[in-house]
């Protein structure tokens, strides 16, 4: 009787393997280049990968990565609105099979933006801001681990994307995971400051993961707003203030 139960389980982490990543990510396909576009702000190009960036000559930068279900042209008020008052110029990645890309959306093709946004920003910017959200905190946490940055800011991020997969059922061996983001294991090593904003409310990704987060972090901070969800973080009047309070005072 227990070998038909075991079956099923090892056919449905077979599932599990071979199609997380429809599972994981939710590509926005409208087309970044039919994205109008603030003054300011222009398509971003290099090494195969698209975004937007809004520059004023400044030299600190604001690099962005996105959420699920999400695309950069979303963010294209991120820098002109927000961002540029306050001395930062900034690059808003696309990920592939995002904003109309072809390609198939995975964690290789992501790490391949993550390289992409370092080699255009290296030598353009004495300071490097990382900002990431729900999805994109992963991928902040990659750049800052690979390549290093002046301070990290992650909105409703994840401890790991495995955490929330077992909050929600996920039943499997953490190795069949392989588009697994562990943002524990990126920062835990490192000594730059993170900065984390989480909605109490938020039930896409529970306030608790990045709780978790900040236990495992050398220099972390952490705020909640009460009553926000998952979307509601960058809505509040605090976040323009919350901006200014971080980039402008440390």
């Amino acid at each position: 009787m227990t070998a038909i139960p075991i079956s099923l389980y090892l056919l449905a982490a077979l599932g599990v393997y071979t199609f997380q990543g429809s599972m994981i990510y939710l590509p926005n396909d409208r087309a970044l280049a039919n994205c109008e576009l603030p003054a300011g702000t222009q398509h971003w190009a290099q090494d195969g990968e698209q975004g937007l960036v809004t520059a004023a000559d400044n030299k600190n930068l604001v690099i962005f990565f996105h959420g699920n279900a999400d695309s950069a042209c979303n963010w294209r008020f991120l820098g002109a609105n927000h961002l540029t008052p306050l001395g930062f110029d900034t690059l808003v990645v696309e990920y592939a099979g995002y904003g109309g890309d072809p390609r198939k959306p995975s964690k290789r093709e992501i790490l391949h933006a993550i390289a992409a946004a370092h080699d255009w920003a290296d030598d353009k910017y004495q300071n490097v801001t990382l900002f990431g959200y729900s999805l994109g905190s992963g991928a902040a946490s990659i750049y800052a681990n690979h390549y290093g940055a002046d301070r990290v800011i992650l909105f409703a991020p994840y401890d790991s994307v495995y955490n929330v997969a077992l909050g929600q059922g996920f039943y499997f061996p953490r190795f069949i995971l392989t588009e697994d983001f562990d943002n524990i294991k990126m920062l835990a090593p490192l000594d730059i400051r993170v900065h984390i904003l989480h909605g109490e409310d938020d039930s896409v990704i529970p306030a608790h993961h990045s709780a978790n987060l900040v236990e495992h972090l050398q220099n972390a901070t952490r705020q909640t707003l009460a009553g926000v969800g998952h979307t509601g973080l960058f809505n509040s009047p605090e976040f323009d203030i919350y901006l200014q309070e971080i980039l402008t005072n440390e």
